[in-house]
C-alpha cells in the first residue's frame, strides 16, 4: 500500500513538473525577451507600453490557436501598424511601438516564450495607473483600476 502511494505521489510530481516545462524555443525566447521588457516592464512609472500580461491576454483572445498567436505577434512586431494591431487601446495610450528589426526565428522564439510564460497580474502597473487616474480626476478609470487591483492583487 505504501509503495502504491509513493508511486502515485512520484507520478503526480513528475507529471506536474513536466506540464510547466517550457519548450526549447520558449527557453531561448526568454533570454531574447529582455529587449521587450525594457518597455513592457509592468513596474515602469510612467509606463512605456502595456504590461506583457495584458498583451498576452489580448493576443490570446484574438487567436484561434498557438500558431496564430505567434504569427500575429511576429507580424505586428516586425512592422507595427494600425492595420496589424490587436491591442488598439494600447496604441491609443502609448502610440505604435517601434519595429523590432530582429530575424523571424528570434521573433518567433520570443512570441513562443510570451505564449508559454505565465505572467503575473500587473499589480504595480494597476497601482500606478490608479494613482494617475485619481490625480487626473478620472473616476471611471479610477474605479476600473481599483477593481482590477483588488481582484488580482489582494496580497499587494
Amino acid at each position: 500500500m505504501i509503495k502504491i502511494n509513493i508511486s502515485i505521489t512520484l507520478f503526480a510530481i513528475i507529471f506536474s513538473a513536466s506540464s510547466y516545462a517550457m519548450s526549447p524555443d520558449a527557453i531561448e525566447g526568454k533570454l531574447l525577451y529582455q529587449v521587450c521588457s525594457t518597455c513592457h516592464d509592468q513596474a515602469l512609472n510612467p509606463p512605456k507600453a502595456p504590461p506583457m500580461w495584458e498583451v498576452k491576454r489580448q493576443y490570446k483572445r484574438h487567436s484561434l490557436d498557438d500558431e496564430t498567436f505567434i504569427k500575429n505577434i511576429v507580424t505586428f512586431v516586425e512592422a507595427p501598424s494600425l492595420e496589424t494591431t490587436i491591442h488598439k487601446e494600447a496604441v491609443e495610450n502609448f502610440n505604435l511601438m517601434s519595429p523590432m528589426p530582429l530575424p523571424d526565428d528570434m521573433l518567433k522564439k520570443i512570441a513562443t516564450y510570451i505564449l508559454e510564460e505565465e505572467f503575473p497580474p500587473p499589480c504595480d502597473y494597476w497601482k500606478n495607473a490608479l494613482a494617475r487616474a485619481k490625480t487626473a480626476g478620472d473616476m471611471e478609470q479610477t474605479r476600473w483600476y481599483q477593481k482590477m487591483h483588488r481582484r488580482s492583487c489582494s496580497n499587494n
